[in-house]
């Protein structure tokens, strides 16, 4: 844990830094950086009866407050909507459930679920995602709803996310994109399997297995076994096994959301020599002030171990305004004055798109006292056309290394611009987690792509080893 003295520092000096920068300023307003954040609309099923068998059945209730809970908790504000509007017909209605029992015991959201939008009365400019939930009676209504299927197609292309787990993904096997492709071709996606259906013994009522109805319209299926939670993001659209994987889901959309509005830029500073602590100095002082900022996700700067003079700043922030107010300030205005004496080459910076992004949490993950940390970042420039190939193999592959005892940090990002431009970030706990990450089976896959499918091998020309200056906390 951080100690009680770093914290009071910060504090202290954040207090000084305001007040230096309001007497330079003469502004003593604060900006006011929060946005206004958009809607999201739940979509839910009409259908009270499993085919023609009488038994009930209608949206399952803990696929709508587990995700709910979620997202309102972040400050979305939910509408619900259903293919005749109206009140829905709830299944797996269990009270004992203490975020089922938070959901129906609040007013606001209890009325909105017995009275629900009709799919005419949904402004899509007005929403950021939409989810789909399950139960079995969305098997029947949501398919061949066209009214739906353009609402989430807007949504989807407006820059939203589209969700949906257990049943819910019915409603997606016939959205179509205005490229007239099927939203789910050629995306990862997941779903209430063929073998779940058959341990309900509901396979031979449900009009047709979802899991291969999904298949048939290009869908590359991931699933893991009986009721075990399992969620697929790609592309901005997650999906969802089961009711047991109705809360990930919604923390998955929600990684979503924070990742479309997160700005995240890597600088690179080559420094004159007879400047270079001073340099080093100022980019400390910025780290520290932006760490402390709740606008902040991350934050750290490095010198290259084999050039010491080149420097690098990587940050991330909740979005571009938040960034560029924060280079507003005393701190931003220091590091541009000193780079305007102290470079000898102009500053190289790289906006990037994190691919699987982490959570705030997961980037500012201390290092342990007994660290002896290695990082490095690798520039990866990809051959026309295998771009997909590399993202795909790491798709695979990310999970495995975040899971690797010694490692502390892994994230895949693409380089905004050129798509077929990526870089890595890894931070191991010592050069021996390093080492057994080189010979961890699942990094062969990817080891060979880019020994064969990059523009200039050998790829270990695009590896930076980086020694972290700032910050420099240990749990």
């Amino acid at each position: 844990m951080k100690t009680t003295t770093y914290r009071l520092k910060i504090k202290k000096a954040l207090i000084i830094t305001i007040s230096m920068f309001m007497i330079i300023t003469g502004n003593s307003k604060a900006i006011n950086s929060d946005n206004m954040k958009k809607k999201i609309l739940f979509v839910v099923t009409n259908q009270d009866k499993k085919g023609n068998t009488g038994e009930p059945t209608g949206f399952y209730l803990s696929e709508v407050t587990h995700p709910w809970d979620v997202l309102v908790n972040a400050g979305y504000e939910i509408d619900f909507v259903s293919p005749k509007g109206g009140q829905a017909p709830i299944d797996g209605f269990n009270l004992g459930d203490p975020t089922n029992k938070k959901f129906w015991d609040n007013t606001k959201y209890r009325q909105k679920i017995e009275s629900t939008m009709k799919p005419g009365d949904v402004k899509t400019e007005n929403y950021a995602a939409i989810h789909y939930a399950g139960g079995h009676g969305a098997m029947w209504d949501f398919p061949n709803n066209k009214e739906l299927a353009l609402i989430a197609s807007k949504i989807y292309e407006n820059n939203g996310i589209v969700s949906a787990v257990c049943h819910g993904p019915a409603g997606l096997i016939n959205i179509k994109l205005s490229n007239r492709e099927y939203l789910v071709n050629g995306k990862k996606v997941n779903a209430f399997t063929n073998e779940e259906e058959a341990a309900v013994k509901l396979d031979k009522v449900v009009p047709f297995l979802l899991e291969s109805k999904l298949i048939e319209r290009g869908g590359i299926f991931e699933k893991s076994g009986l009721w075990q939670t399992h969620v697929v993001t790609d592309q901005r659209l997650v999906t969802g096994q089961n009711p047991q994987s109705a809360k990930a889901v919604g923390e998955a959309v929600l990684q979503q959301l924070n990742s479309i509005e997160m700005v995240a830029k890597i600088t690179r500073y080559e420094v004159k020599e007879e400047y270079l602590e001073q340099f080093k100095k100022t980019l400390s002082d910025y780290v520290f002030y932006a760490l402390a900022s709740k606008e902040n996700i991350m934050a750290e700067a490095f010198y290259e171990q084999n050039k010491t003079n080149v420097l690098w700043l990587i940050e991330r922030w909740n979005n571009k305004n938040q960034l560029e107010n924060f280079n507003k300030e005393l701190q931003g205005k220091i590091v541009t004055s000193l780079s305007n004496k102290a470079l000898k080459n102009s500053i190289k910076t790289y906006y990037v798109k994190d691919l699987e992004p982490l959570t705030k949490e997961q980037w500012r993950t201390a290092a342990k006292k007994e660290d002896n940390q290695l990082i490095v970042m690798l520039f990866v420039d990809a051959k026309k056309g295998t771009q997909q190939n590399f993202k795909d193999r790491y798709h695979i592959a990310m999970p495995q290394f975040r899971s690797e005892p010694g490692v502390v940090t892994y994230q895949l990002s693409e380089i905004e611009g050129d798509d077929t431009l990526f870089v890595t970030y890894e931070k191991f706990r010592s050069n021996d987690a390093f080492q057994y990450h080189l010979n961890f089976p699942p990094i062969k896959p990817v080891l060979d792509y880019l020994q064969t499918s990059i523009k200039n091998p050998p790829f270990q020309n695009g590896l930076h080893n980086l020694i972290e200056f700032a910050p420099m906390t240990r749990e």
